[in-house]
């Protein structure tokens, strides 16, 4: 029984060490998605984009639509 308790006791051990090594990956993922938003909005041309939106037919229909509600 005492072997037992110890073989569950080092799973339970690793089972933590997986989940903290799985959160940090994803914290880190999380962040660089982040920071890379960030490095988007501030280069990116909200004028120049919003344009090229508009362009689209599908998109300039939507607008069209919800100007005529």
């Amino acid at each position: 029984m005492e072997n037992i308790e110890k073989n569950l006791s080092i799973i339970r051990s690793l089972e933590t060490d997986i989940s903290n090594k799985i959160s940090a990956g994803v914290d880190k993922i999380i962040q660089e998605t982040m920071e890379e938003r960030q490095l988007r909005m501030k280069t990116v041309d909200a004028d120049e984009a919003f344009s090229e939106l508009l362009k689209k037919p599908e998109i300039l229909n939507v607008f069209i639509r919800l100007r005529d509600k």
